[in-house]
């Protein structure tokens, strides 16, 4: 009976100490998965904030929008399908406070009966909702028709903010307007400026445009993160989420009702901490593992939560950069089609679209006329049909280099309606969303008057200037002397300018962000200019404006004037942040082994070959072979669950007696491997091994049971003119030696005794 009971304790024991274990693998598959819907968040916020920009963007591009104009844009763009938690789309405009009567007469003949409501006291303008569309109750954007949006702190708070910055910005929490739970929401407003007729000097100072209203974008929270990805986020995850700051007044969501962060409850377990930036505002997630599905899963758990973990990585790249790539693609393909008209209608050059296959998709009056062919024939029809038979081939080549990205030039002839044929300088410019080219758009000169091509020249550059503008990387230029000659939109966003005559005339060393790399800078713009060649894809860490850490990628190439000779640079620079840290997950999960963090048996062979050249220089090296002494009998009597414990202490206990610069790989198995560089004395291998030894000495404690672990250990000491190869198959002969000798010591390659720990 006494037996019996014993039995049953030790049982019991193993039981709960393998029930630790593991929840203990599911916690840290929890932080990996947590982390991940963190990246995912990101991203799907970002997807709100491009929202409001794309439809704040179709407001400023038209003097006026109809009403089922814009009911037509949120159906097309399915703003409530794509975005989790979105509740409504709508428009304020700006309407002074002298012009509000003007206003609801205007505005009753779009909507009868319209009226101000609410209006802010003493205010000088009211920003009244006009348009307005909600994702599941369509009644409720009628009820809120005409209420002064301005009149509720929270908001105007924001509002004024966007102006200032020219850019979104969010509230914080608070409750919905005229909501009978008093649901709590977070609105972004987005401002709309009116575009300055051209020719004419900006409405406002900076060149921004004058004020003309908002778009704005209503979140609600708990729909946000109880339906984030169908609902997942909230079966794994006991959620909490804070704006800018742990307080109780900045408590944005709470999935249980009980802020865990505040009341600093121990009994809950927190995995992960995500600072996530959003229009201007930061938001603090806490995710917190829910013990009651920790503690029903068991061993079973750890492999399932892992292979989600995983599973859910591969989702999160792929989306990020296809799922932004894509939205890119078919807000610019759409912001385009928009714009088209205004932009190229009545330009003095022949303008066209035309997609990857060469088909017309766009044409002005200009290009209808120099093909002598109507517009509607054109759309649709092939570009090089219109092209001289002996010029086919090399425009062929031309578009090839387009849709790699180049901005390509050329002359040709081109054969219009009745044979006439026409010599022309073309432009192809590649458009592009993300890093895809999406269609080409050209812009076709009639040389033979150069009169004509001379005047054109100035609107030619004005439309490039747009078109840089419209690219989402920085673009900038200098002269010879790296003073800055002009910039694109991204970059003045970037930088914090208002307006690009705050850029125009200044150096590196004028701005503070810059100061400190100027001279590095000034030497990268004087080596393309001597060299004449590229310098292309430079990485290198940065700040942000709001003083985050990230990686930026800077191409930087020649500009030459009529002579050929270079005169200045132009420079394309890319925020990479997310991609560098996918690229340093993927190596870590390519060359490290997975139980014990260790460098596995690939990186191995590529450090010890790279170790071998430094040691031909005289650089002192030994490589060191061992595994566990019967590890065998470990995993048959106690388990494999005790086995990897064990192979996790014994690579700790290495770790802790070896040097920094030591090399230390797990091969598989209970196999491991030690290259130790920089030795001064022939007997430094030696000491080494007799240190790792004896760190096996003390009792592992693993599954629940008290285990004796040794190891055998072979010691090669690298000679000139050693290859790779022949040092490990030295080291392993040695092993071997060790395990003859008894164990649980060590033995030297080429000599026969050495005294063990």
């Amino acid at each position: 009976m006494a037996v019996f009971m014993t039995g049953l304790a030790i049982s019991v024991y193993g039981y709960f100490a393998g029930v630790r274990h593991s929840e203990a693998q599911q916690i840290a598959q929890l932080e990996e998965t947590a982390e991940n819907y963190a990246f995912l968040l990101r991203n799907r916020l970002d997807l709100y904030v491009g929202a409001d920009r794309a439809l704040g963007a179709f407001f400023s591009a038209s003097g006026s929008i109809e009403a089922d104009e814009f009911d037509n844009y949120i159906g097309v763009t399915r703003v409530f399908e794509r975005l989790e938690g979105a509740s409504s789309f709508g428009y304020l405009p700006r309407v002074p406070a002298s012009q509000a009567a003007q206003f609801e007469t205007r505005a009753g003949d779009v909507f009868p009966g319209y009226r101000i409501l609410d209006k802010r006291p003493g205010a000088d303008a009211y920003y009244p909702l006009f348009y307005g569309a909600h994702g599941t109750d369509p009644t409720r954007a009628v009820r809120l028709r005409g209420i002064d949006f301005s009149s509720i702190p929270e908001r105007w708070a924001a509002m004024r903010d966007a102006a200032r910055l020219d850019e979104p910005v969010a509230t914080g929490a608070h409750p919905a307007i005229r909501h009978a739970a008093k649901r709590p929401v977070v609105l972004v407003f987005s401002p709309v400026r009116k575009m300055a007729a051209r020719g004419s000097a900006p409405a406002s100072p900076g060149g921004r445009g004058e004020l003309a209203g908002f778009i704005f974008s209503a979140l609600y929270i708990d729909r946000l993160f109880l339906g984030f990805d169908n609902g997942r986020l909230a079966r794994l995850f006991d959620i909490e989420v804070f704006d800018n700051s742990l307080d109780a007044s900045h408590l944005l969501f709470d999935a249980d009702g009980i802020s865990h962060a505040l009341e600093g409850d121990a009994a809950h377990l927190l995995v992960h901490r995500a600072e996530i930036a959003f229009a201007n505002r930061t938001w603090v997630v806490h995710f917190y593992a829910k013990k009651a599905a920790l503690a029903s899963k068991a061993a079973q758990a750890g492999a399932t939560v892992l292979a989600f973990g995983l599973l859910l990585s591969l989702i999160a790249g792929y989306g990020a950069a296809a799922w932004p790539r894509r939205l890119s693609r078919q807000r610019a393909m759409r912001d385009f089609s928009q714009r088209f008209a205004g932009f190229f209608e009545h330009h003095p050059f022949a303008v066209y679209a035309i997609d990857l296959e060469q088909r017309f998709i766009h044409v002005n009056q200009q290009m209808a006329r120099e093909l002598g062919v109507g517009r509607d024939t054109l759309i649709g029809a092939p570009a090089d049909a219109f092209a001289a038979e002996q010029d086919r081939g090399v425009l062929a080549r031309h578009f090839k280099e387009v849709l790699a990205g180049k901005t390509v030039a050329y002359t040709s002839r081109i054969v219009g309606a009745g044979g006439r044929c026409s010599d022309v300088s073309t432009v192809l410019v590649p458009m592009s969303a993300g890093d895809e080219v999406t269609h080409v758009l050209g812009f076709a000169e009639n040389i033979t008057d150069r009169k004509q091509a001379e005047q054109a020249l100035h609107a030619s550059r004005q439309m490039l200037q747009l078109i840089i503008d419209n690219i989402p990387q920085s673009v900038f230029w200098k002269n010879g002397d790296s003073v800055f000659q002009g910039g694109n939109r991204s970059l003045l966003v970037e930088m914090g300018l208002d307006h690009v005559g705050q850029l125009v005339g200044k150096k590196d060393e004028d701005f503070a962000a810059w100061k400190d790399m100027a001279a590095h800078y000034r030497q990268v713009d004087l080596d393309v200019m001597r060299s004449g060649q590229a310098r292309m894809r430079m990485q290198a860490t940065d700040l942000r404006k709001d003083g985050s850490e990230c990686w930026i990628e800077t191409s930087k190439i020649p500009l030459r004037d009529e002579e050929g000779r270079a005169v200045g640079v132009l420079a394309v620079t890319e925020d990479i942040t997310a991609r560098k840290y996918m690229e340093q997950e993927l190596f870590r999960r390519a060359n490290h082994d997975v139980l014990t963090g260790l460098p596995n048996r690939g990186y191995f062979q590529h450090h010890l070959g790279e170790a071998v050249k430094r040691a031909q220089r005289g650089s002192g090296l030994a490589l060191m072979y061992f595994d566990i002494d019967r590890f065998k009998h470990i995993n048959d009597t106690h388990g494999h669950d005790t086995g990897d414990e064990v192979i996790r202490l014994f690579a700790q206990r290495m770790r802790q007696v070896l040097r920094d610069g030591d090399f230390i790989a797990r091969l598989g198995g209970d196999e491991f491997v030690l290259v130790a560089e920089g030795l001064q004395q022939p007997g430094d291998g030696a000491v080494i091994a007799r240190k790792i030894v004896e760190a096996m000495v003390p009792v592992f404690h693993a599954g629940g049971v008290a285990l004796r672990v040794s190891t055998s250990i072979g010691v090669a000491a690298f000679e000139a003119g050693m290859a790779p190869d022949s040092l490990v198959k030295a080291a392993d002969q040695a092993m071997y030696e060790a395990k003859r000798a008894g164990r649980d010591c060590f033995r030297m390659a080429g000599q026969a005794q050495h005294a063990s720990s």
